[in-house]
């Protein structure tokens, strides 16, 4: 709540972008000029996230350096209002909250002013992007939002790496979305400059079907990073890249050592995760034109047979001709295309921009009529004019501006109320947002230390339970000896990660690569939100396991 004070704090800071002035308004506000004038300027003071300005009515602007309370009488104040509310109208922006401030001099109206949230949000479909490091997936992508295919040196890819070490080393190091849209014709609208906000705002207005891009690092020691990425995006596909040349090498030396041909253990580890999501994916062979005939063939043979031992079936895409036998049986999740795309030839990018165009958004189940719940990816505090705001995917229902929501658990297991005062799609305010949308939220009414990664933002008719300890089935992928009981490794599931104990192995002794088994895990730091039927990754350092939950115990 305002106070006296609280203006006096305010008026000392002065006008500035997000905050106006005014002695009072009235009738010749309206009039033509200056109503120009004064919607520009509300225009401007919400024109950036977080969409919203203050508005005082009763100061008294002395020669634009001091301000003093002037205050107005309880009908001049209303006047004020009424005329603000027109002017307001007339920006596409709304008045979110309003007080009234008594001074010794008259009354102050204090106004919150926020951007219309767009009436509709666009189909949307979300592709989670893997492979191995230096495989081309920042390039790639930037080969497609921009439409420009890359030098050669990875200029196309230069606008997603935004980390120190990232540009240093030229890898991703942390999950990156971007988008590139396509109109009612299906032709893809592109981005000269994705980092300008103008231009993204173009592309999103002129578009009916919006492509997004998960993009996650591929090296090694940001596994984690990759693995959170596929599990907690929830996105309606995936795409693994496949790096002909360097698959090729890795092939070759692992059949001189051991006499068998397979594919690396971190690209058949990015296929079994994408498989194991229930979501359609696709396998780019990525630098085709670097490498040989001979090792590009041999590269597509073994993922087709990888791809059948996962209970796929692979389908290789050549020419445009193919496209639509593919969109129809797609969405089924039985089939994978695999498309040799370079990023560096526009006839390549074209076939892959053409099937991309056609996917269906609706290929991942998602139901609008449940309960409206999502996972919490990535927390942002200290956004001038925010609580806290907080990104992710939705998994469920809807959810809407305004809305009372539950936020947990925390450490004690408890969950706390909050409220969505606004919500955002690709920086743009936005009404609602529903199940396979991406979203930011700026939630109200809560503790903004007490929100985490991980956490469960969710409709309080929902039926949240906070969990301690599981049960899953499981099967180890990866291990270089035995795992037994007390084994501690990281879970991931969803946006969770965090440790693990393993209590209980049931009908074994110990587990290593291939057997299967129920598992009972134990949270070791506190309660997450868990349910059954639910995809979990173990990992710990040359592990790797893949399971189901299948009870909860508490």
């Amino acid at each position: 709540m305002t106070s006296v004070q609280d203006i006096s704090e305010i008026l000392v800071n002065g006008e500035n972008r997000n905050t106006e002035f005014k002695r009072k308004l009235d009738t010749s506000d309206l009039r033509k000029k200056r109503r120009e004038k004064l919607v520009t300027r509300i225009r401007y003071m919400t024109c950036e996230a977080p969409f919203e300005g203050t508005f005082l009515v009763g100061i008294e602007d002395i020669n634009g350096r001091e301000w003093k309370v002037f205050g107005l009488t309880e009908q001049g104040l209303e006047t004020s209002e009424d005329i603000l509310t027109k002017i307001c109208q007339d920006a596409d922006v709304e008045i979110v909250e309003e007080e009234r401030i008594e001074t010794e001099k008259g009354l102050v109206g204090v106004y919150l002013l926020k951007r219309l949230a767009a009436p509709e949000v666009k189909e949307t479909c979300s592709v989670n992007v893997a492979g191995r490091v230096n495989s081309g997936k920042s390039t790639l992508i930037g080969a497609l939002v921009t439409g420009t295919p890359d030098n050669g040196s990875g200029k196309a890819r230069s606008f997603l790496l935004k980390h120190p070490q990232e540009i240093t080393r030229g890898q991703t190091a942390d999950l990156h979305m971007s988008f590139m849209g396509f109109n009612q014709e299906g032709q893809s609208l592109h981005l000269q400059n994705p980092l300008n906000k103008e231009e993204s705002a173009r592309v999103l207005d002129e578009s009916t079907n919006i492509v997004a891009f998960f993009d996650a690092p591929g090296h090694k020691e940001y596994s984690k990073t990759m693995i959170r990425s596929i599990l907690g995006a929830d996105a309606q596909y995936g795409l693994v890249l496949v790096p002909a040349p360097e698959e090729a090498s890795l092939i070759q030396t692992e059949e001189e050592r051991t006499g068998i041909q397979r594919l690396d253990d971190i690209t058949r580890e990015h296929l079994i995760l994408m498989s194991n999501q229930d979501a359609p994916f696709m396998v780019i062979i990525s630098k085709p034109d670097k490498a040989k005939e001979s090792d590009k063939a041999l590269v597509i043979e073994l993922v087709k047979k990888t791809l059948k031992d996962i209970g796929k079936i692979p389908v290789v895409l050549r020419d445009r001709n193919e496209i639509r036998p593919v969109i129809r049986e797609i969405e089924y999740g039985v089939i994978v295309p695999i498309l040799e795309v370079a990023a560096t030839e526009i006839d390549s990018l074209e076939l892959l921009i053409e099937l991309l165009s056609k996917l269906s958004a609706k290929a991942k189940s998602h139901d609008l009529s449940l309960p409206a719940r999502a996972y919490v990816d990535k927390v942002y505090r200290g956004i001038r004019g925010t609580n806290v705001v907080v990104t992710g995917t939705v998994r469920a229902g809807v959810f809407k501006q305004g809305q009372s929501v539950a936020i947990g658990p925390d450490q004690n297991g408890k969950f706390r109320k909050g409220r969505l005062f606004s919500i955002e799609m690709f920086q743009k305010r936005v009404a609602n947002v529903r199940a396979g949308d991406l979203f930011g939220f700026d939630i109200k009414d809560v503790e903004k230390h007490a929100i985490r990664r991980g956490q469960v933002v969710a409709d309080p008719i929902d039926n949240l339970k906070s969990c301690k300890e599981f049960e899953a089935n499981i099967v180890v992928t990866r291990h270089p000896t035995r795992i037994t009981t007390g084994y501690m490794p990281v879970l991931q599931c969803n946006t969770i990660q965090t440790t693990v104990m393993l209590s209980e192995i049931y009908d074994n002794e110990f587990l290593s690569v291939g057997d299967f088994a129920r598992v009972r895990l134990q949270f070791l730091r506190g309660y997450e939100a868990i349910e059954l039927g639910e995809k979990i990754v173990l990992r710990e350092a040359n592990t790797r396991a893949i399971g189901t939950v299948v009870e909860i115990l508490s």
